[in-house]
């Protein structure tokens, strides 16, 4: 699989030059890789299409059944309660407050972020560009092969399910306390389409940890610490509004760890081929190969 990204992520001559197109058409050129992402979101949704209806002893097409109890359960081990359970029993009282609306602005982050910094690295990081293709297109397949092989159900559904105590799928209420019904309507609308078992791991969680990754190395330190904050603000939004687990989180973010490492060495790798091709047309030998 290295080989063939490498491979497809190998600067082309055209890289460099992208002068016959203006900036909307390089926008769309960078965004195109992002298809990509969709296709494997769809054809997830598709395998785990059996599980939709909520019967704990069906699977998926792959014939891996759906988790119920492991998740919770780890949590709990870990901190003596189910976190969701716990703090919605303290902070959930059916009318909106400035804490939903804030968890409502960062869940809501996540459909923008990934287009925001493929945009950023191609116009601003153009060397670092395919390196952040590369852990995305890393990312996508570790994230969605979790959701085929572990499909789980994220906490409302297991409230709702009678598995756990009371939770309550609130990660659009915040937009009433704005005053921006519209947009809540519109987040439970999407929220409807979307896999209701796809919660191992979060890429939610793991999105927001790979932006920050990513960045970390070009960033100053007032904005490692927005990144540092953005990261630790989506865990927790996920988790309080009923979305995830922690360990969905954990293990969301561990995927982004390991996403923005193949991308660093993939983007090693070109830059010590390039420099091998430098060689050659300097000097007409492969330096790979003695003199003599």
């Amino acid at each position: 699989m290295t080989q063939e990204l490498e491979r497809d992520l190998a600067p082309s001559p055209d890289d460099s030059d992208d002068s016959q197109h203006g900036p909307i058409a390089q926008l769309l050129i960078a965004w195109s890789p992002l298809s990509v992402i969709l296709v494997a979101y769809a054809v997830a949704g598709w395998i785990s299409a059996p599980l939709e209806e909520g019967d704990g002893a069906a699977t998926n097409r792959l014939g891996f059944g759906v988790h119920v109890d492991g998740p919770p359960s780890v949590d709990a081990g870990f901190f003596g309660a189910v976190p969701t359970v716990w703090l919605q029993e303290r902070l959930v009282d059916g009318s909106p407050h400035w804490y939903d609306a804030i968890a409502a602005l960062v869940y809501v982050t996540h459909f923008v972020s990934i287009p925001i910094v493929t945009a950023v690295a191609w116009f601003w990081l153009r060397d670092r560009f395919k390196a952040w293709l590369g852990a995305l297109l890393v990312f996508t397949v570790l994230g969605v092969s979790g959701y085929v092989v572990y499909p789980a159900v994220p906490p409302w559904l297991a409230s709702e399910q009678g598995d756990i105590g009371t939770v309550d799928r609130i990660s659009d209420i915040g937009w009433q306390w704005l005053h921006l019904d519209w947009v809540g309507t519109l987040t439970a609308s999407g929220q409807g389409e979307s896999n209701p078992v796809a919660a191992m791991p979060s890429l939610h969680a793991g999105a927001a940890m790979l932006v920050a990754l990513f960045l970390w190395p070009v960033a100053s330190t007032l904005w490692r610490f927005v990144l540092a904050a953005y990261a630790l603000a989506m865990g927790v939004t996920l988790v309080y509004t009923g979305e995830h687990y922690v360990v969905d989180v954990l293990v969301g973010w561990l995927v982004a760890v390991a996403a923005v490492a193949a991308g660093a060495v993939l983007r090693r790798r070109r830059e010590r081929r390039a420099g091998a091709s430098g060689i050659r047309h300097a000097t007409g030998r492969d330096p790979r190969h003695p003199v003599g």
